[in-house]
């Protein structure tokens, strides 16, 4: 199930504009904005009724307008509640004792209106929402330490199945980025985690060890993908290890992605600053000079470089949601709905990386749609190609790992999709590494169709080519390419 993220909530129309731009991808899902409805804004006291304005708006629009898998993110914080605050911080959002009845009725009032059982429901609710996250993500956003947010989680859990047996609860999504899980043992886990540089240091492997304990309290396995769209195999596999060592199995979604960022959690444009930014593979250290000079070009507007971005990032959450879909991940939000305006500027120094142009369209604060970007077409395409499709499989090339080739089966015949890892930080100067790979069409004649990546680009360029004995060659690279027989 493929969503997109944030559904911005400033305001109605808003709201609906985005809705029904979305809508025309096919997409089942979306994941709202999540502090816009956190507890403390949804309910200013204790004895203050819970406003359900802003996630009704997101609830009604976007089921309006098709969206069938929702993501709703209940973020626990709430200054009047919280056992730890300081000036505009919360330090611990857990409940003090006295309020954790008041929590657990703002989790059950939110499940019951969108439960779709009849009773107590939001007016115009057409399908039950499922999909459940107990904060954001295990990180500086849930800084608490983990034996309070365990009982945060405790409290949700119960309230939110009280209210809705079918609801399907997951943690706070765990930040893995930027450390490296692909290793040859699992005995390497903890050495990974102790040796990488990471900012956000609130949580680690220890702590969501700790969470992974206790599986009574979630139904869910929730991810964040900040990384490269290979990060998805390595975070897959270490979840196998980890409840397999516990002795169970339990669904993932991926709640929040990124494109692949190069750089994070400090300045990009400045290599020599002791703020400067941690990097994320594939980037290297090697990699921080030319780094540093294609974000200055990207803040400064160059339109050759940000053309080339948008691209990138198309091709990249294309990339994504295949490996995803072959991952068996049940569900995955795509970033971003728009732009990050504020973190483009000079100021910020490129410290979210590429993600703040990351955007698929660019809209009014009414929900008039201005611009869409290559992002928005090529998902548009993606969601096409796969729809109804019954099993994504990898085509593993020994001779050349960094190969991609996926057979996709569906009811109407199968196809192939198909794209080059370049195992290394890739940019606009660059070249790009190509390699020739053999297809299986059983067919005279094949279709190729490159995904969208151009500016101003709707539909996409498609190729018809002959097979030899029903075998196609085909030189790839960085760019997905769909392969299928012709009709």
């Amino acid at each position: 199930m493929v969503g997109f993220e944030y559904a911005i909530l400033n305001n109605e129309p808003l709201v609906a504009g985005l809705a029904d731009a979305f809508a025309e991808l096919g997409l089942p899902g979306m994941k709202h904005y999540v502090e816009a409805v956190e507890w403390g804004n949804m309910q200013r006291g204790p004895g203050a009724p819970i406003d359900f304005t802003k996630m009704d708006w997101f609830v009604r629009e976007y089921q309006r307008a098709g969206f069938t898998e929702l993501t709703v993110s209940l973020k626990p914080h709430c200054r009047w509640a919280a056992s730890e605050k300081t000036g505009l911080k919360i330090i611990d959002p857990t409940p003090k004792p006295e309020y954790r009845e008041h929590f657990k009725r703002w989790v059950s009032a939110v499940v019951e209106r969108y439960d779709a059982d009849g009773e107590n429901d939001m007016p115009g609710l057409r399908w039950p929402v499922r999909y459940y996250e107990i904060g954001n993500e295990f990180s500086s956003y849930e800084p608490e330490p983990v034996d309070r947010y365990l009982i945060t989680l405790a409290l949700a859990y119960e309230a939110a199945h009280s209210a809705y047996d079918g609801a399907l609860v997951g943690h706070a999504a765990f930040l893995t980025t930027p450390v490296n899980l692909d290793v040859d043992d699992p005995s390497e886990y903890d050495t990974v985690w102790a040796t990488t540089e990471r900012h956000d240091t609130h949580h680690g492997l220890e702590d969501m060890r700790v969470i992974l304990d206790h599986p009574e309290l979630f139904d869910i396995l929730n991810l964040h993908n900040l990384g490269d769209p290979y990060e998805i195999e390595d975070q897959m596999r270490w979840l196998a290890y980890e409840t397999g060592r516990r002795g169970y199995t339990k669904p993932t979604i991926i709640s929040d992605t990124l494109c692949t960022s190069y750089i994070g959690w400090g300045t990009a444009t400045n290599p020599r600053s002791p703020r400067r930014g941690v990097l994320a593979r594939p980037a290297t250290e090697e990699d921080r000079d030319r780094l540093a000079a294609y974000f200055r070009k990207l803040i400064a507007k160059d339109r050759e470089t940000l053309e080339w971005t948008r691209g990138f990032v198309a091709a990249d959450h294309v990339q994504r949601t295949v490996i995803a879909a072959e991952q068996g991940v049940r569900v995955i939000n795509l970033a971003f709905i728009a732009d990050i305006p504020w973190l483009k500027t000079g100021f910020f120094g490129a410290g979210a990386g590429i993600s703040p142009w990351g955007g698929a369209l660019r809209v009014t604060n009414r929900g008039r749609v201005q611009e869409t970007y290559p992002l928005y077409h090529a998902i548009g395409q993606l969601m096409d190609r796969l729809d109804g499709y019954t099993t994504v499989e990898r085509v593993v090339y020994p001779d050349d790992e960094m190969v991609r080739v996926y057979r996709v089966e569906k009811p109407g015949g199968r196809l192939y999709v198909a794209w080059l890892n370049p195992g290394r930080a890739i940019l606009p100067e660059d070249d790009v590494p190509v390699a020739i790979v053999h297809f299986q069409i059983g067919a005279p004649t094949a279709v190729v169709e490159t995904v969208i990546t151009g500016i101003g680009q709707t539909e996409p360029v498609q190729q018809t080519k002959r097979t030899v004995d029903g075998a196609l060659e085909l030189e790839i690279g960085f760019t997905p390419v769909y392969v299928m027989a012709t009709r």
